[in-house]
């Protein structure tokens, strides 16, 4: 994958944000293999997981944000994430109260897990719209983001290295 890159005022390298279908696909492959730690921040610290996504995406190629551009770009995606992935997100998770047959409420679950997935995907097409050049240098970010979102457990320093090995193992 080759991304121009140009100088900045201060002469650091800055690179553009990746491709919208790499960092989809970079995705697809890691997600699975990180997901009850992706749902647990979500869960408990509020985490977007795409912004998490892009982080590892960034990290494994040496890219990073400024801490202040990484809460514009939290900030920009919370809003589009409040009004439309999280709602549908709370109607599948709810989907099995519904009066319906088993099929159907697979069937429901189905579609609303379909449509969740095209959000995702979305979210992912407004973070890198929204992502302003890049760094070429290697930062933790996903520790400024947990940080961002005032993370704290006695399991999140052992959670974020299972994050990076398995990012690693992607090469």
């Amino acid at each position: 994958m080759s991304w121009s890159s140009e100088l900045s005022n201060s002469g650091n390298r800055m690179a553009r944000p990746p491709a919208t279908d790499a960092l989809w696909q970079f995705s697809l492959a890691l997600y699975p293999k990180v997901q009850p730690i992706c749902l647990q921040w979500q869960d408990s610290f509020g985490l977007n997981v795409n912004l998490l996504l892009l982080l590892c995406y960034l990290e494994q190629r040496q890219l990073s944000l400024s801490g202040s551009q990484l809460e514009q770009l939290a900030a920009t995606l919370n809003t589009f994430s409040q009004q439309f992935t999280q709602p549908l997100r709370a109607l599948r998770r709810s989907s099995s109260k519904a009066n319906l047959s088993v099929t159907q409420q697979q069937q429901l679950k189905q579609s609303l897990l379909a449509a969740e997935l095209s959000l995702e995907q979305l979210e992912q097409q407004l973070l890198l719209e929204y992502c302003p050049a890049l760094s070429q240098s290697a930062q933790p970010l996903i520790e400024r983001y947990l940080s961002q979102l005032q993370a704290d457990t006695p399991a999140l320093a052992r959670q974020i290295l299972d994050l990076r090995q398995a990012v690693t193992q992607l090469r």
